[in-house]
């Protein structure tokens, strides 16, 4: 898709980044109390991995005096959809359905889930067919 933003993130940042989504903008200091023990890191580890994460577009800051919140630059939305169509571009050639028909396969969807997407996707139909009469102007 010619012009598409191209998202390309480490485990580590797009662990920041759900931080961040979910409580908001913050401190290092503030980030750090949040990230699990294991992943805990020197203040100026995580400080250089949100520079990084600036630098590739992922977060930005405002100044609070002498101090930097960053916030993520991008929503969830957009980078978790940016991410899985590169994921199916590059490992099933674009196909949602190989995807999907891989996770059942692997046993990796369950009944229930199944069920639960196809709902989903009666709720899109439906949504699209009542914008394409109202577009056109007909009722149903």
């Amino acid at each position: 898709m010619a012009g598409r933003k191209t998202l390309a993130m480490t485990d580590r940042q797009f662990a920041v980044l759900r931080i961040l989504w979910e409580h908001g903008p913050m401190t290092v200091r503030e980030l750090m109390a949040h990230l699990p023990r294991k992943d805990r890191q020197p203040y100026t580890t995580v400080l250089g991995l949100l520079q990084t994460m600036e630098k590739a577009r992922l977060v930005t800051h405002r100044e609070e005096g002498a101090t930097y919140r960053y916030e993520p630059a991008v929503s969830q939305r957009e980078a978790t959809g940016t991410l899985l169509h590169d994921f199916l571009a590059r490992f099933f050639r674009g196909s949602a359905e190989a995807l999907v028909l891989g996770l059942v396969d692997a046993r990796a969807l369950s009944p229930a889930e199944l069920r639960a997407i196809e709902a989903r996707l009666k709720g899109h139909e439906s949504t699209n067919h009542k914008s394409d009469r109202t577009r056109l102007g007909t009722q149903a």
